[in-house]
């Protein structure tokens, strides 16, 4: 098996894009190596979300450009080339989802240049301006991502009367059980990775996190325009605006494609084609991870059934696991933020056992709380909110003399004053989202 050498590709083409019978298929290719170019296919099938409906062109324009990323890290050129016509927002879109988007994967594998290559193609010609005929008031299409957050936003919305369409890319497990218990309808895309990349990741190509939310959030767009729904409504919180770490000046965000900055940025691409940018926004935008997890608390029907480990959704189907692994930053922060909403023996059951017996999760539990060296590049809530899960934890006797409960209780004063500098941070933050009026109330009632 050759060599693999990033270094050798001078530019990444991203060369188009069809639709046909369903299945949608960009093409990349990475340029300029002496060993010989290497292509990729990347492969969406809408079939069974879609059937024989054609979607928007300028939907599936947007989705070429917003897979491009897994495959242009694989290299981080200087140059991305666009084959097809494009206009300049569209190249800005790409340019702002590269920068954001790759921020972890360019800390990890200091690649600073990686987050700003010179992007070009030819332009395309304007479009006529047509008015949007979509219906604000079709029912939503809302993802599902297995865990509590997309179990908050389904049961609010249908305590308020709302009847939406559950949506999923690929077939997991833990999705499968949550949109079973809510007992609503729901549709599957199925989305795979061109393998040549796993190859090319085997013999030395760059690797890192992607901005999945932002593939996802584009697929779900396709399938409610062509299918007649109303708004694709997330379940991004407002603690995903908050980065991990701060890397040459910039803003490094392993959760940037959940945030209020990919949010903004989608909506004004799609106000540019047209179209009603409320046909997207997240409706928990205004609550924080704390807040979430108080409402989750009420629908213990999941309680057995989500998850929020990366363990049981890899890709690879085989290392997939079937429950929490009970020591990634994940599996901590939700047992830490739960533990005092539902108690030691809930959470046991939960997770099959005590994560703060553990002493090897120590540093876990001290990152995720503003103790350790940084915020876990993961999707994962604020300091203060650990933090004041794990106060509260201190001063419940059911947690008395297990080992870490008890080693943290000596460090009580350093726990308060995360929340102390929380509160000093927050003071005067004007907080953006975009919940419309009608999911708003939803939001409120629930």
């Amino acid at each position: 098996m050759s060599e693999f050498d990033p270094a050798s590709f001078r530019a990444m083409s991203i060369d188009g894009y069809d639709m046909a019978d369903g299945v949608f298929r960009a093409q990349y290719t990475l340029r300029g190596s002496t060993s010989g170019d290497v292509s990729f296919t990347e492969v969406v099938d809408f079939t069974a979300a879609l059937g024989d409906r054609r979607p928007d062109d300028r939907l599936l324009r947007l989705l070429a450009l917003t897979c491009s990323p897994s495959y242009y890290k694989a290299a981080a050129p200087p140059r991305v080339e666009v084959g097809f016509p494009t206009t300049e927002l569209e190249r800005h879109y790409l340019g702002e989802l590269i920068a954001g988007g790759l921020g972890e994967f360019a800390y990890r594998n200091s690649l600073p240049d990686a987050l700003a290559p010179t992007i070009a193609g030819p332009d395309a010609e304007p479009e006529a301006t047509t008015v949007d005929g979509w219906d604000p008031d079709a029912e939503p299409l809302v993802p599902v991502g297995g865990g509590k957050d997309s179990v908050v936003s389904i049961e609010a919305l249908k305590r308020a009367g709302f009847h939406p369409t559950l949506f999923s890319v690929n077939k997991f497990d833990p999705i499968d059980r949550c949109i079973d218990i809510s007992g609503l309808g729901s549709v599957r895309v199925t989305r795979r990775i061109d393998p040549a990349l796993i190859e090319a990741n085997a013999r030395g190509a760059h690797n890192g996190h992607v901005p999945v939310t932002a593939i996802n959030s584009v697929i779900g767009l396709v399938v409610a325009d062509a299918t007649g729904l109303g708004p694709v409504v997330l379940s991004n919180e407002r603690s995903s605006n908050v980065g991990n770490i701060t890397w040459m000046g910039r803003d490094v965000n392993h959760q940037w494609s959940k945030s209020v900055s990919y949010e903004t940025l989608l909506r004004d691409t799609l106000a540019a084609y047209g179209f009603n940018p409320d046909r997207y926004f997240s409706l928990l935008r205004p609550l924080s991870e704390s807040e979430i997890a108080d409402r989750f608390r009420t629908s213990p029907q999941y309680f057995r059934d989500f998850i929020s480990c990366n363990r049981p959704f890899a890709i690879d189907a085989g290392r997939r696991g079937a429950t929490w692994c009970g020591h990634c930053p994940k599996c901590l922060f939700v047992y830490g933020l739960m533990a005092p909403r539902l108690g030691r023996a809930e959470v046991e059951a939960i997770f099959g056992h005590d994560l703060f017996s553990d002493v090897e999760n120590r540093p876990g539990f001290e990152d995720i709380v503003g103790l350790g060296v940084h915020k876990p590049f993961e999707c994962v809530g604020e300091y203060y909110e650990a933090a004041e899960s794990l106060v509260a934890v201190l001063d419940d006797d059911d947690w008395r003399g297990v080992p870490l409960v008890e080693e943290f209780r000596s460090r009580r004063a350093e726990l308060e004053k995360v929340s102390v500098a929380y509160a000093s941070e927050r003071d005067g933050v004007v907080d953006v989202d975009y919940v419309p009026a009608r999911y708003a109330a939803a939001l409120d009632r629930s």
